[in-house]
């Protein structure tokens, strides 16, 4: 029934309101609003931070936002007091796996016997890797031989 309502206006017809709820009906999300990633993070011994990366010691698996990180992401929980008060033992970390590190920016430096240490990145030069931790305040150096990667930390959580 098309007549005034009492605003001055018209009332919407049962087709209008069909036609409406069918055009909006196609505005769904096309994929999941998360995604699930694995959570890396036991302490190896040995000191140093370092944390196992080996794909059988996934501690956790997480939801992130989708599309939060462009390829392939993993989480990793911090191990060890060196970053704080920046990032606490126990804290996630999540990194794009080959995402380059940006200087001064948080990092994963992934080495060849399946570790990793999260730290600042501050660069490269000849075939060292530096980077800074809080706990004590200190560069610290590593032989670029022995990395395999240094992923991004895209965000933290």
């Amino acid at each position: 029934m098309k007549g005034p309502d009492t605003k001055g206006g018209r009332r919407m017809t049962a087709e209008e309101a069909e036609k409406i709820e069918s055009f909006f009906a196609g505005d769904e999300p096309a994929g999941p609003a998360f995604e699930l990633i694995d959570v890396y993070g036991y302490a190896q011994a040995g000191g140093e931070d370092r944390i196992g990366l080996a794909s059988d010691q996934v501690i956790d698996r997480i939801e992130v936002p989708a599309g939060l990180v462009r390829g392939r992401a993993i989480g990793v929980r911090v191990a060890g007091d060196s970053m704080e008060p920046r990032l606490y033992s126990g804290e996630t970390v999540i990194i794009g796996l080959n995402m380059s590190p940006q200087r001064d920016r948080d990092c994963v430096v992934e080495f060849h016997d399946g570790t990793g240490i999260v730290k600042q990145y501050k660069g490269q030069r000849d075939g060292v890797v530096f980077l800074h931790q809080y706990n004590p305040d200190k560069e610290v150096r590593v032989d670029a031989s022995k990395v395999k990667a240094i992923h991004a930390v895209a965000y933290r959580r």
